[in-house]
């Protein structure tokens, strides 16, 4: 898959990269970027809805993600680089337009999704473009469904949003058909757990669904390796929500 030069030099904010080489750890880091966000930009929602007055984007304070529209908060892993709301639509974008490829209906039933999407958070063990071998993260996303009453759960969201991930230009090498239901601080969300590998490397996803003001609102985690999942995982279990 081939990156146009200006979108490697902005997404990694370097001059310029080899191209031609798929070993480069930069590359790697672009190509895996388009995996991250598809999944919680799937649901076709086709009016053009307002987020409500007192919608709250959430701030991060003292290493800790708080947001008021949702009563949420989670102890973010220590020193891990936050994403400014520009880098994280241009993640978004970037994720949308790998999906699609050169399908145009779809590309127009993702542009419709992102009137309701709203993307909270977006934290990365490293800036982004560091030289790593993957740059494990945490991604909370959240959707309207003002206009999609069927979905009253977490695992009706995961079930839509999986079918149309299936017809996307690009594949999981698994992805669950069963979602797992867990609990956070006493809420209730449904688990789909995903697997992309990538050259040499088998990247690990979670992607938490549950449904909340009127909203989907999920939580997605992405590793390489048992000492990656066990960071984030104590920042799953750090999330709290208001009663």
């Amino acid at each position: 898959m081939a990156w146009h030069p200006e979108i490697i030099r902005y997404l990694s904010g370097t001059k310029s990269y080899n191209t031609g080489s798929i070993q480069s750890p930069q590359m790697k880091a672009l190509t895996l970027i388009s995996k991250l966000l598809p999944l919680v930009l799937l649901l076709s929602l086709v009016s053009c809805s307002q987020k409500p007055a007192a919608f709250d984007y959430g701030k991060v304070e003292n290493g800790v993600y708080l947001n008021s529209y949702f009563d949420f908060s989670m102890q973010l892993p220590e020193g891990w680089a936050v994403q400014s709301r520009d880098q994280m639509e241009n993640i978004a974008n970037t994720g949308k337009k790998m999906l699609s490829g050169n399908d145009t209906n779809l590309e127009a039933v993702l542009s419709a999704a992102e009137v309701n999407v709203a993307n909270l958070l977006a934290v990365f063990e490293k800036e982004m473009g560091s030289p790593v071998e993957y740059n494990p993260n945490i991604m909370i996303v959240a959707e309207n469904l003002q206009h999609a009453p069927g979905i009253k759960s977490g695992f009706d969201y995961l079930y839509q949003s999986r079918k149309l991930l299936m017809q996307g230009q690009f594949q999981y090498d698994y992805l669950s058909e069963n979602f797992e239901l867990v609990e956070f601080d006493g809420v209730e969300f449904y688990r789909m757990d995903a697997r992309v590998n990538f050259t040499d490397l088998e990247i690990k996803q979670h992607y938490y669904a549950t449904v909340r003001n009127g909203f989907s609102f999920n939580v997605i985690i992405s590793y390489v390796s048992d000492a990656q999942k066990t960071v984030l995982f104590e920042s799953l279990g750090s999330m709290r929500f208001g009663k």
